[in-house]
């Protein structure tokens, strides 16, 4: 990544976060594909001895490459509104050898040359270092590579005289290269190569390669042999140009010619240092640290981990205690700013503020780790989240229990309880925090203070053969049906308390409107939804243990060693979280036959490790034993669950041609408003209030999650939504052409080819730490869409690929047609497949009246832990 900091100069990008004029994201990757192939033949000619740009099946441009091995390699250009000072970025994947050059679209185009020459520098450092430590050399293999660059002032001991360059460093050398060409360059007219020595005079001081102090201090003498010690590393990397060029102009300002001295002189007087994004003077350290500072070795890792766990564990109970004591002695809840839910995005968490997190997912997970590796998070360290190096060789899976790590020692920066919360408008006007503990002691209320922040992840996945386009769950299935009733037909307060599918078709048919209904049409969606979530239901209660939801089988809520257990499955759905299923089965039962059923694979898979190994692993085809089949057809289309009884008198289950003895549906996300919001959402429609919803963003466009206000009585509560969760607007509140512009968005901000997506791991700590920072500067901007920058692609053809897991809009217009819709009191756990929802509220309440909070209990009145 090369930043503005990085190319030491003022010249590089123009703008101050602001969208650029319409036609510069053309411009610069037009310009970018023109430059490509002259600075590969230029600087990287001995590395890569051909680059070709191609154009492919989906309209996409991108150039072919092949290394001095004779691996073949793309690449993908593309601008982008980057975050301030960022010039340009790449997202290297050692996995696919399939990588994406994002330059700012605020940048001079005349300054691409100079951003790719660093891009491809780099690139080729990641690609080397991941190919030696699969070759086991000890310099490299079980290491975490040093980001301590050398060509940096002020990071070089004046003893230190064994040094190497970085990956940063390797790009710089690029840059050094690129400019020390350019100087001399008889083709340029003399303001270009003027212009190109003042930059490289600037990259000189910059990187540490000449004295800054003034001659003859003490300090003058420290930094003059730091500057040596740093050209004589870099010598063997310059090319002979850049070589003389550094032996003029890396000098003491004293020393330089009068036009050379003038122009560094300036440049210092303005030169600005930004600090990297999540970092600042007194960050804490980077979670992954035993508690005397040092990183924990690979070999402590899961003993780290359980450690961490401990003290949350810990934590977590004495901040209720103190919680309760406080309510005891005032009589009064106390109140406190909120978070709820934790995962990547605890990076950007106040440790000031309450965090209730009910330690999920990857707590939870049964699998090996999140499906990247180091090389392909290899920026998130960045965020102050951890380094995925230090855990994991470059084209490994990052551990499980690494993650497990990170945020178990981030939660505790802070008071921490685990277990779940909602949100709930109280009778005296406040907003309280219902906080159902997970080491299931007393519920325990908190007022809430200022904004609450909920993160609490992806929504429920999809029952299979629901309406995809405009009826996904049960809940808005039941509104679309009171929608086509009269507004006094008795049949609406049945409806509130049925309690599932099944139980709502049933009192349709005996209020004799069921038929009717069918036959206008007008409630045809619902209805197709009611249906499939009824089969759903049937077949669960009539084989339990043997039809889930993904996320269930992810949370590691089925069990293979019960008498009986299925031995075939049948996984329909084969995107991210289909796949990893079935790696999770696999795993778990040696003798488990999975078979993965869909319409096509996401191109993300062949990105990312988790996929290409466990084909070697399970699929026959690629040398595996066999034990999983993956059938991809276009005509493959999953329906409602079909359930058979079998010779044996145990369930089947059967799509296609394939049959199995257990069901796991991944079929993608439902996009209700997020669990710990419904209460909220529904008391404030019901009392005839108003939800609406914003997009946030910061200065530089990038996307911080979504905010909801929810207006009733002539007041208001407002509560922002980030991380995964806000990958998926609420239906009911956000129209269908806004997540389709978000979709597209997230495709051009983490492409596939990195083998990230925008609700992964990775790019969640990086928003969370941007929104942190925007808070703390007072630069979150609300807006009503997503700015028109990141909808139109810059490159002829290309298309913006869903994300994995985010419904894309179907036909039929901009608006969704659940948007706006008066909900009512919805059945409680019923957009979860799987099941009730631990946390949700005991009991119902009349529409439209605010629960009164129970008063907290008196010393000694309240069951303890």
């Amino acid at each position: 990544m090369i930043t503005a900091t990085d190319i030491a100069g003022s010249r590089f990008v123009s703008g101050t976060g602001r969208a650029p004029d319409p036609g510069r994201q053309a411009a610069v990757v037009a310009q970018a594909e023109s430059t490509l192939p002259t600075v590969v033949r230029n600087l990287y000619a001995e590395r890569l001895r051909s680059v070709e740009l191609r154009t492919g099946a989906a309209g996409d441009r991108f150039f072919a490459l092949t290394d001095d091995r004779g691996r073949d390699l793309t690449l993908r250009l593309d601008a982008v509104p980057l975050p301030s000072r960022t010039v340009a970025r790449t997202h290297v994947n050692t996995t696919s050898d399939q990588h994406v050059v994002q330059l700012s679209d605020r940048m001079d185009p005349r300054q691409v040359g100079r951003a790719l020459s660093h891009e491809v520098g780099e690139l080729l450092a990641v690609r080397d270092r991941a190919t030696r430590a699969a070759a086991g050399d000890p310099e490299v293999a079980g290491v975490a590579p040093s980001h301590d660059d050398l060509l940096a002032r002020g990071r070089l001991g004046t003893a230190e005289r064994r040094l190497g360059l970085t990956e940063e460093d390797l790009g710089r050398v690029g840059e050094l290269n690129y400019l020390a060409a350019r100087m001399n360059d008889a083709t340029l007219d003399a303001t270009r190569r003027a212009e190109a020595r003042g930059e490289l005079s600037a990259l000189i001081d910059h990187s540490g390669l000449r004295p800054q102090a003034p001659a003859g201090s003490e300090r003058y003498a420290l930094e003059l042999q730091a500057a040596d010690i740093r050209r004589d590393v870099l010598d063997q990397h310059l090319t002979p140009m850049a070589t003389d060029a550094l032996r003029e102009l890396a000098v003491p300002v004293e020393r330089l010619g009068a036009a050379d001295g003038a122009e560094l002189r300036e440049f210092r007087s303005r030169s600005e240092h930004a600090r990297p994004l999540g970092t600042s003077a007194g960050a804490p350290p980077l979670p992954g640290v035993r508690p005397d500072g040092s990183p924990v070795p690979r070999e402590e890792l899961a003993a780290a981990a359980a450690r961490a766990a401990d003290r949350r564990t810990r934590a977590a109970a004495a901040t209720l205690d103190q919680l309760r004591a406080e309510s005891a002695a005032t009589g009064e809840w106390p109140a406190r700013q909120i978070v709820i839910g934790g995962g990547a995005s605890l990076v950007g968490r106040d440790p000031d503020a309450l965090l209730v997190d009910a330690r999920g997912r990857w707590h939870l997970d049964p699998g090996q780790g999140i499906v990247q590796s180091p090389d392909q998070v290899r920026d998130m360290r960045t965020t102050g989240l951890g380094d995925a190096h230090q855990f994991a060789d470059p084209t490994a899976r990052v551990p499980r229990d690494a993650v497990r790590l990170w945020e178990d020692q981030l939660a505790v920066r802070g008071p921490v309880v685990d277990g779940t919360a909602r949100l709930v408008p109280a009778r005296d006007g406040h907003l309280y925090a219902h906080i159902r503990p997970g080491d299931g002691s007393s519920d325990v209320y908190v007022k809430v203070r200022g904004t609450p922040t909920v993160a609490t992840g992806l929504p429920p996945e999809m029952v299979p053969g629901v309406d995809r386009r405009d009826v996904v769950n049960l809940p808005e299935a039941l509104d679309a049906v009171r929608g086509q009733l009269p507004a006094d037909s008795p049949v609406h307060a049945r409806l509130t308390g049925a309690t599932g599918a099944e139980r709502t078709l049933q009192v349709l048919r005996e209020e004799g409107v069921l038929d009717g209904l069918r036959a206008a049409g007008g409630a045809r969606a619902a209805l197709r939804t009611l249906d499939a979530t009824a089969r759903w239901e049937r077949a669960r209660a009539a084989a339990p243990g043997r039809v889930f939801i993904g996320d269930e089988i992810a949370e590691n809520r089925f069990d293979v060693s019960a008498e009986g257990a299925p031995k075939t499955w049948l996984v329909a759905g084969a995107g991210g979280t289909g796949v990893a299923n079935a790696e999770i089965i696999l795993e778990a039962d040696p003798e488990a036959r999975v078979t993965l059923y869909g319409p096509n694979l996401p191109p993300a898979l062949e990105n990312q490790v988790q996929f290409t190994a466990m084909r070697e692993r399970f699929v026959s085809e690629y040398g595996g034993d066999g034990r999983l089949t993956i059938d991809i057809h276009p005509d493959n289309r999953v329906g409602a669950v079909q359930m058979r009884t079998g010779p044996d008198g145990k369930p089947r289950f059967r799509e296609g041609h394939v049959e199995a003895e257990a069901y796991v549906a991944s079929l993608g996300r439902t996009a209700p408003m997020p669990e710990a919001l419904q209460d909220l959402s529904e008391r404030t429609r019901a009392g005839g209030g108003r939800v609406r919803g914003d997009l946030m963003f910061d200065q530089d466009r990038q996307y911080l999650g979504y905010g909801v206000t929810f207006e009733t009585g002539g007041g208001q509560h407002r509560v922002e939504v980030t991380g995964a969760a806000s990958q998926l607007l609420p239906r009911d509140v956000f129209p269908r052409d806004t997540q389709a512009a978000l979709n597209a968005m997230a495709a051009r901000q983490v492409p596939f080819q990195s083998g990230n997506a925008a609700p992964g791991f990775a790019p969640t700590a990086q928003q969370a730490a941007r929104l942190a920072s925007a808070r703390e500067h007072g630069t979150v901007e609300r807006h009503t869409s997503v700015p028109e920058s990141w909808r139109r692609p810059a490159v002829a053809g290309a298309t913006a690929a869903a994300t994995p897991g985010v419904p894309t809009a179907g036909p039929g217009g901009p608006t969704n047609p659940v948007a706006g819709a008066a909900r009512r009191q919805s059945v409680r756990g019923s957009a979860t497949p799987g099941g009730p929802v631990p946390g949700s509220a005991p009991g119902p309440v009349a529409p439209g009246q605010p629960p009164r909070v129970p008063r907290p209990p008196k010393p000694g009145g309240a069951p303890g832990r």
